[in-house]
């Protein structure tokens, strides 16, 4: 039988990607999280946060600030998951000479609700596209011609 088409990966428990959509498809079961940030062999920091918001934007740097982690995917080459016995799943992000562990936590609500799905949270198509760029008017310079 010959093959008509490719097909693309699955991956079950455990994987690794390098497409700034998968990596956010992967991140975005990610809210709570322990994290450690190993630059050459060596910790640098480590502490928990809080994902807020998964970017692909050229330019845009990561930020872990306050316990709130902005993670932009082009920050990193590849993005590698496994999945514990347990059901704990590790995320690793691997940029040039530095790698960002992430390992969710349990949300308090979720932990009392354990029987209720997990909602996703969607981020918008625009936020895939890295050739997309906002540019904002300034009235401003115009009102003083």
């Amino acid at each position: 039988m010959e093959r008509t088409n490719d097909l693309a990966s699955c991956l079950v428990h455990n994987g690794t990607v390098s497409s700034p959509r998968d990596m956010i498809r992967a991140l975005e079961t990610v809210e709570g999280l322990t994290y450690r940030q190993i630059v050459d062999g060596q910790t640098m920091a480590e502490g928990a946060a809080t994902l807020v918001k998964l970017m692909v934007e050229p330019g845009a740097a990561t930020i872990l600030v306050n316990g709130c982690l902005f993670l932009n995917v082009l920050s990193f080459r590849h993005l590698t998951f496994e999945t514990a016995a347990d059901g704990t799943c590790t995320f690793e992000l691997f940029g040039d000479g530095m790698r960002l562990v992430m390992v969710p936590t349990a949300d308090s609500e979720e932990s009392a609700a354990a029987t209720s799905p997990r909602v996703a949270r969607l981020i918008e198509t625009e936020s895939y596209d890295p050739d997309a760029y906002a540019m904002l008017d300034d009235d401003d310079e115009d009102d003083a011609r």
